[in-house]
């Protein structure tokens, strides 16, 4: 069974001519793609017949060249009947490398994923995708050695293997107390893998789309976020005789009038951020979002709401001010949370677990609340795609009540007023 259909044609580049004439070059086209090289040696025009693709048998060094390209052009023929053979596809770029002794025949699913990460660090692209990349990773690497199938080359991945390792990390066990990865979990390792495989066909190192077939598994869930109560509560406890937890707390209560990132409050919030706006007579906060200046790198604009600015005033006098101009206390993550649950249960917020990314949620589940729009609170968080802000605003209880009122008015001929 013939899969690969192959042509080789030999040309002189006439783009830079050097003093022993142009380059020859070597053009393979396999299954509708393309990929050039130059063979190492050079011709003048008056010297190369353009109708064969070969040097003439009078010019200079013509036995030489011919010679060369004719272990080239056997080289193709032989590599593309044996990959027939195996029932094995091939690209040009495959090809090329192993005519110039580059090439590696088998490139395993581990080796891709290396070149990928390679690629990734080259570039410094999405660092925060890179090491979720690497984590990936490491558990294909896990699940190869268990299925004994280390070496697997990239080509061999199929539906039946996507599969058994989508079964491997729903049984898994992971972290202190042994819990089982969750099903959108599951499919964000599934999306990376994929990213592997589509880096493997982008780099015409396969021909097929390794994927196809297999549905990444997803579920909707709602995600967690304070109601106007709770954010009360937690804004107006008294906590002047526990200055750390203080901190704490108008650090994440600050958060849920600006809605930014935990990182990026840490690191990106200066006092040089802050703009004032004559037009409307108030401040904004102008910042590129870390997540963001790895692509589009947009900068947004936040409106300084009066009690965000007095949480900022609170800070003025203190040495992370005064030194490094940051607008919030410095604190780690996982000190916050730790703090913040904490603070969960003097407040009584027992129903969802509190921590500091819930301070983004809140702002716009509370902005939904507010009947502000959705488009406008995605531009607040700094969403360029309004299905993201969605996803953050998915509590409708409260809403719900309020239409149920204009609905049964409506109905009984008393308009939409409540």
């Amino acid at each position: 069974m013939i899969l690969n259909t192959c042509s080789v044609k030999f040309f002189l580049d006439n783009a830079r001519e050097k003093h022993d004439g142009f380059s020859i070059f070597c053009r393979i086209i396999a299954n509708r793609k393309k990929a050039e090289f130059k063979i190492g040696f050079n011709c003048h025009p008056h010297e190369w017949d353009d109708k064969l693709g070969q040097p003439k048998p009078k010019g200079n060094d013509a036995h030489t060249k011919l010679a060369e390209i004719n272990r080239i052009q056997s080289e193709v023929n032989s590599i593309v009947a044996d990959a027939n053979r195996r029932n094995k596809i091939l690209t040009p770029s495959e090809i090329k490398e192993r005519i110039n002794g580059n090439g590696n025949e088998n490139h395993t699913l581990l080796s891709v994923g290396h070149k990928l990460i390679l690629q990734y660090e080259k570039t410094k692209q999405a660092p925060e995708n890179l090491q979720k990349i690497k984590n990936t990773l490491e558990y294909v690497k896990q699940f190869l050695k268990e299925e004994k199938l280390t070496h697997i080359p990239i080509e061999n991945v199929n539906l039946r293997i996507l599969k058994d390792f989508d079964s491997y990390l729903s049984n898994l066990s992971v972290g202190k107390y042994g819990l089982k990865l969750s099903i959108n979990t599951i499919g964000k390792h599934m999306s990376r893998l994929r990213t592997v495989c589509k880096f493997a066909q982008d780099s015409e190192l396969i021909q097929k789309n390794v994927f196809n077939g297999y549905r990444i598994p997803h579920v909707k869930v709602r995600k967690k976020s304070l109601t106007l109560e709770e954010f009360q509560r937690l804004r107006d406890i008294d906590l002047s005789d526990e200055p750390e937890k203080d901190r704490v707390r108008d650090a994440f209560i600050f958060c849920c009038y600006v809605g930014v990132r935990f990182a990026d409050s840490q690191k990106l919030l200066k006092v040089d951020n802050i703009q004032f706006n004559k037009n409307y007579n108030m401040c904004f906060l102008t910042m590129i979002q870390s997540k963001s200046e790895h692509n589009v790198g947009l900068p947004i604009y936040i409106p300084i709401i009066p009690e965000a600015m007095e949480i900022i005033k609170k800070y003025g006098n203190t040495n992370f001010r005064k030194i490094e101009g940051n607008l919030l206390p410095p604190i780690s993550n996982q000190h916050a949370n730790r703090v913040l649950k904490d603070l969960a249960v003097v407040t009584q917020i027992d129903n969802k677990t509190l921590t500091f990314h819930l301070s983004r949620h809140t702002c716009a589940q509370l902005q939904y609340e507010a009947e502000i729009p959705e488009k406008t609170t995605g531009a607040w968080l700094g969403h360029f795609s309004n299905s993201i802000t969605s996803v953050y605003q998915n509590n409708y209880d409260k809403t719900l009540a309020k239409a149920s009122v204009k609905f049964a008015n409506y109905l009984k001929g008393n308009g939409s007023e409540e």
